[in-house]
């Protein structure tokens, strides 16, 4: 059997990969097999140490047997955790292991030492905040769990190409770097380019509607957007993943029609993503064990302070406050869309929250107490058509015989919006006379309109935050936590 010697500790050499550590099937039993990842865990009992390996499949129980390999045996038990390795060996059923298997090496190798201590457990079960988690994001998507909730957004975002590729939709990539605003307005990020002031683009809207001129008919993009607005809230990032299409000779009900098709085989590949989901439910399980012991602490810790209060109160002295405890992490439940979506007037959705005690009055953004009030009565999917024609871009198509209403519609979930769209302007006049009533110089916007002059079809199309699928599909609690590296007004780092 081959060995180890000193040097081959430092080198790959010819040894590659056989297997992720999930993928060693019974009928791979008595084989050699390699493997390569990270030491999760170790539990060394003098002569033998059972040594667990981890890769972005899963975990995998590699036994050391000091009798065995006493070099393999030292070297490796030397290590600390989060270290990487590659071990060769034969996969012997063991039904206690991970599995079904154990790997006993016969030759092994060192690729990279951790430090130590870790600045974040990834075996540990605790409860960092997320700030720390993003700081040091590597090791924080080194968590099964973690690293779960990225397979799945993976698998959206091919849903969401293979649907629209399907449809006939061509993917195309358009510019960031802008000279105007897509939509008016300040929310932009100025950059310098080269002699000029250009922006950090918000949304391709302007492009694909160029593309519509071009004949190409039906687009999509899959591609970064950027909003400078100043918000601190779970629910918003300054940089996102932006999911368009735009789609010629169609109107607003086309359009729905491409986004109901997305949505349910977006959510309906989700659902099926069984591994992922039960791997994402047992971390959340796990973390509410640790809220409940930090809310039962946070509990005696209250009532000491009621009991102290109520002698402050008697002597007219300022109350100390009560601490709140830590909310639980909600389970992921990914149910398939049955049935078609609805479809519901925006003044339907007035008169809903007016009788839930909400007041809000046509021409007004739906505000988030009014849209919990409608989404108790539509808890799933749906979506909101007939806006006011005020309250929308320059670009929507008003409706002929009701011109204050226009042709937007957004798709929510519950009380959650997830995209928004429309059937667009393609009179160049009727541009022109929006760009003006919205204090826009249409001459700024001329490399747009020129594509309306030489004839333009008819199109509808619509934009959705890949980051909003995510959130309401895996029921995080803040939005970053489906963002590799996220942006917000505070974070520029990692």
């Amino acid at each position: 059997m081959e060995k180890t010697t000193e040097n081959e500790l430092d080198l790959l050499g010819e040894l590659r990969r056989t297997h992720y550590c999930t993928d060693v099937k019974e009928s791979e039993f008595n084989t050699q097999v390699v493997l390569a990842g990270w030491i999760h865990e170790m539990r060394n009992l003098g002569g033998i140490c059972f040594l667990q390996l981890r890769d972005r499949s899963g975990i995998a129980q590699v036994t050391l047997e000091k009798s065995h390999d006493e070099n393999i045996f030292n070297t490796l038990t030397s290590l600390s955790r989060e270290s990487v390795i590659m071990v060769k060996g034969l996969a012997k059923e063991n039904d206690r292991a991970p599995g079904g298997f154990e790997v006993i090496p016969d030759l092994a190798k060192v690729l990279s030492k951790a430090e130590v201590p870790l600045p974040l457990g990834v075996s540990d079960m605790v409860l960092a905040d997320l700030d720390t988690r993003l700081d040091n994001r590597f090791l924080d998507l080194r968590k099964e769990d973690i690293n779960a909730v990225f397979r799945i957004k993976h698998k959206v975002l091919k849903a969401v190409s293979d649907t629209l590729s399907d449809r006939g939709f061509i993917e195309v990539n358009t510019p960031k770097i802008v000279a105007t605003a897509t939509e008016g307005g300040t929310e932009l990020f100025r950059v310098k380019y080269f002699n000029e002031d250009a922006f950090l683009n918000q949304s391709p809207q302007l492009y694909k509607q160029t593309l519509m001129g071009a004949g190409f008919d039906r687009v999509f993009e899959i591609g970064p957007a950027f909003r400078a607005e100043e918000h601190d809230t779970v629910r918003h990032l300054n940089e996102f993943i932006s999911l368009d299409i735009e789609m010629s000779f169609s109107d607003e009900n086309d359009a729905m029609d491409a986004l109901e098709e997305v949505t349910r085989n977006v959510v309906n590949s989700v659902a099926g993503c069984r591994d992922e989901i039960q791997l994402i439910n047992q971390g959340r399980k796990k973390l509410n064990k640790l809220v409940n012991k930090m809310n039962m602490n946070i509990n005696r810790q209250n009532k000491a302070i009621k009991k102290e209060n109520q002698k402050l109160k008697s002597q007219s002295k300022p109350l100390k406050e009560l601490a709140k405890p830590h909310g639980l992490y909600p389970m992921m439940e990914v149910e398939p869309i049955e049935g078609r979506v609805p479809r519901i007037r925006y003044q339907k959705c007035i008169d809903i929250a007016k009788k839930g005690g909400v007041k809000v009055e046509f021409g007004e953004d739906l505000s988030m107490e009014a849209m919990k009030v409608v989404a108790k009565k539509y808890p799933g999917y749906f979506f909101i058509t007939h806006w006011p024609t005020a309250i929308k871009p320059f670009y929507v198509q008003p409706y002929e015989d009701e011109p204050e209403v226009c042709r937007a519609f957004d798709l929510n979930r519950g009380w959650y919006e997830l995209a928004s769209g429309a059937q667009r302007v393609h009179d160049i006049e009727l541009l022109r006379k929006n760009l003006e009533r919205m204090g826009l110089d249409p001459e700024a916007f001329s490399y747009y309109l020129n594509a309306f002059r030489y004839g333009m079809p008819p199109h509808a199309g619509w934009g959705c935050g890949l980051e909003r699928y995510m959130i309401a599909l895996t029921s995080v609690k803040n939005v970053r936590e489906v963002v590799l590296f996220p942006r917000d007004r505070y974070r520029l780092v990692p």
